[in-house]
């Protein structure tokens, strides 16, 4: 066979060409693929990362509610014991104004 034609080249050329086409196409879909596959993952990666920090989260509130509900507890304890303290100290002196009241509107 001789030396090849000008048409002969030329459709080798269009071959060629269109082989590359079709392996760019085909790169570009799986590239396409790989970026939606990816996207997806760090989708999912973010959502478990957004999750565990709303978790540690509420769990910090969790804690800082209990603490604070005990320092609640034992100040209305130190208050209660304040107060019946002092009811029992101002006793006699609450039973003489009672006294004095009922003199003044029950005389005998």
């Amino acid at each position: 066979m001789g030396p090849q034609t000008d048409v002969e080249l030329m459709k080798a050329l269009y071959r060629a060409e269109r082989e590359a086409d079709r392996i760019v196409r085909e790169a570009e879909e799986a590239a396409g693929a790989l970026i939606a596959e990816a996207e997806a993952a760090s989708g999912a990666v973010v959502e478990a990362k957004n999750l565990e920090l709303a978790r540690e989260e509420r769990e910090s509130r969790e804690k800082e509610t209990a603490a604070t509900e005990k320092e609640a507890r034992a100040l209305l304890e130190r208050n209660r014991l304040q107060v019946n303290a002092w009811a029992r100290r101002s006793e006699p002196e609450i039973d003489a104004i009672a006294g004095a009241l009922l003199e003044r509107i029950l005389p005998s």
